[in-house]
């Protein structure tokens, strides 16, 4: 059955990982395209960016080369929902970084998706449950901030992405099924996730490893952790064009509906320098 739920998104994993034996960055306007794709549970989204690009620091040295500030506008586009604003993106040294999104946010039923509202934290979210309710149209905004840090020795690389999520939509009065994080939310409220990787660089650009992610609910307590383990790839830019993409495949430690079932996940996308 195609359910109506939508992709837990993979984190910068592939860009984040790059940087750590990055060429030297090169300024100026960029277009980014990627889609995301998931099963339990089962999503899809396109995500865009357009953004400006500026080197920070231009000493050299492995520390600085990947330094940068990134700021444009991004997209991020499913069957159920839409959400486009600014972001900005900061590498102030390849040991960190940090993105932070602001973004309007509408949810439609068109494709017979929608937005759910819920009467609480304990309600269900499961395909039935969601099938049982009348899906509407909402609008509201959201707002993320996500550091990461970054280490490499030799061939193996350790990265950690934290996320706060906060959103404000319907009004911001009630409870809501929340799609990205497959989660209970109240209609004002935040979430935290964290993305733990632990990589080995087998080829030039080619990284294979393990992941351990978290996704959880303050005001709920509600909990979910998957491990998975990881392939990614991130191509060296030619006539300014590069390539990058993902594969995970896992399981949920705890979860609600889906603890010990198999997760996949993949991610393909291109960067052009226009």
């Amino acid at each position: 059955m195609y359910t109506k739920r939508a992709i837990i998104i993979l984190a910068t994993i592939i860009l984040a990982s790059a940087t750590l034996s990055a060429e030297p960055v090169k300024g100026g306007l960029y277009y980014d395209q990627n889609i995301q794709a998931s099963y339990n549970p089962l999503g899809l989204q396109f995500v865009s960016k357009l953004f400006y690009r500026a080197p920070l620091v231009k000493s050299g040295g492995i520390l600085w080369d990947s330094t940068k500030i990134d700021f444009g506008l991004q997209n991020n586009l499913s069957p159920g929902y839409d959400l486009i604003g600014a972001f900005v993106n900061v590498e102030p040294i390849a040991l960190f970084s940090l993105n932070a999104t602001a973004q309007l946010a509408g949810f439609y039923k068109t494709l017979g998706y929608g937005f759910y509202s819920l009467a609480s934290y304990s309600s269900g979210f499961d395909s039935a449950s969601l099938q049982a309710l009348t899906p509407q149209n909402a609008t509201g905004y959201v707002l993320s901030v996500a550091p990461t840090l970054k280490a490499a020795v030799g061939p193996i690389s350790v990265l950690d992405t934290g996320t706060l999520t906060y959103y404000n939509v319907d009004n911001g009065q009630g409870f809501f099924y929340e799609r990205i994080g497959n989660v209970v939310l109240g209609k004002s409220d935040s979430e935290l996730a964290n993305s733990a990787y632990l990589l080995c660089s087998v080829m030039q650009g080619l990284y294979v490893g393990v992941n351990d992610s978290l996704t959880y609910v303050p005001s709920s307590a509600y909990l979910s952790h998957r491990l998975n383990a990881i392939a990614a790839y991130s191509g060296p830019s030619t006539g300014g064009l590069s390539f990058y993409g993902a594969f995970m495949a896992g399981t949920f430690l705890a979860d609600r509906y889906y603890q010990y079932a198999l997760y996949i996940a993949g991610q393909f996308g291109v960067t052009m320098k226009l």
